[in-house]
């Protein structure tokens, strides 16, 4: 089953972009396909009425191990632009796009170290970049267009990145407990340390017990779950710590049921870093983030 996205980004992302004079009129409008929200929010926000583009990750299933149906495969084949992250982040995607006309691979073309490239707006704004580009190679006719886009969507993912430097530059601790290695580019990137508790569903009790030591010998309140991921070491390590458990967002695919409509690839990383900002004690936090 494929879901086309249908996007609800910002007013000022969408009122900057370029109108018909961007466009030649024989322009046809890109299908591109890719697996990932953040991905996908990117494509339609960049190509505008010139691209339709589909995620093929239904809501509610983990985005890295999806494996996508027969009729999911040979649309892949026949895309006018499959964007992925590659290294085998999603191999049933990347298996399928293998023989698809024109791929775009963002963690090799960025020479990015983490895939999770959308969670570090920094590296965002790179990838929206790559993506750019290539859309303009598969579809010149739109170039105009495209490049209006990226502009556009490119400023208000960097402007969310300032809100990042300036609110985590403030904190009075700079360390993150999680349940996986996903945010540790993003932490590195924004001065903080990402200690992994664990993500496996048992957990020896040596394990827990040294990781709820560096909980608590750093004074944090909070260890971060994350969807798809097994709680058991982040339960136990919580527990020992005596810390709450809050979820983090990897923001890869939407919740069973679909995020609210209100919600977007920018307004969820505004989320992330107000549960990270709370946790990390920062001033002017909101605590009420969940």
């Amino acid at each position: 089953m494929k879901a086309a996205v249908g996007l609800a980004l910002m007013a000022t992302v969408a009122a900057g972009c370029g109108g018909a004079s961007s466009v030649s009129p024989d322009a046809p409008v890109l299908q591109v396909y890719t697996g990932l929200y953040p991905l996908a929010q990117a494509i339609q926000q960049i190509g505008q009425v010139k691209v339709a583009v589909t995620d093929v990750v239904p809501a509610g299933d983990d985005p890295a191990t999806y494996v996508l149906d027969p009729h999911q495969v040979s649309e892949l084949r026949q895309a006018g632009l499959v964007v992925e992250i590659g290294g085998g982040f999603q191999a049933s995607l990347e298996k399928a796009a293998a023989e698809s006309p024109d791929v775009l691979a963002l963690q090799a073309t960025l020479g990015a170290s983490d895939p999770y490239v959308w969670l570090d707006p920094n590296v965002m704004q790179r990838a929206v970049a790559a993506i750019a580009k290539a859309m303009e190679a598969a579809n010149p006719g739109a170039a105009g267009l495209y490049r209006d886009g990226e502009q556009d969507f490119a400023a208000s993912v960097q402007s969310t990145g300032i809100d990042y430097e300036s609110t985590l530059s403030a904190c009075p601790r700079s360390t993150i407990f999680t349940a996986d290695d996903a945010f540790g580019a993003m932490a590195r990137d924004y001065g903080l340390q990402d200690e992994v508790v664990g993500s496996g569903a048992a957990v020896s009790t040596s394990a827990v017990a040294a990781a709820a030591a560096h909980v608590e010998a750093d004074g944090a309140t909070t260890v971060f779950a994350e969807p798809w991921v097994s709680e058991g070491a982040v339960v136990a390590v919580a527990a020992a710590a005596h810390a709450r458990i809050r979820t983090l967002d990897t923001l890869a695919g939407p919740p069973e049921g679909g995020w609210p409509p209100q919600a977007n690839y920018l307004n969820l990383l505004e989320s992330n870093l107000g549960s990270l900002s709370s946790a990390l004690g920062c001033p002017n936090t909101d605590t009420g983030n969940d």
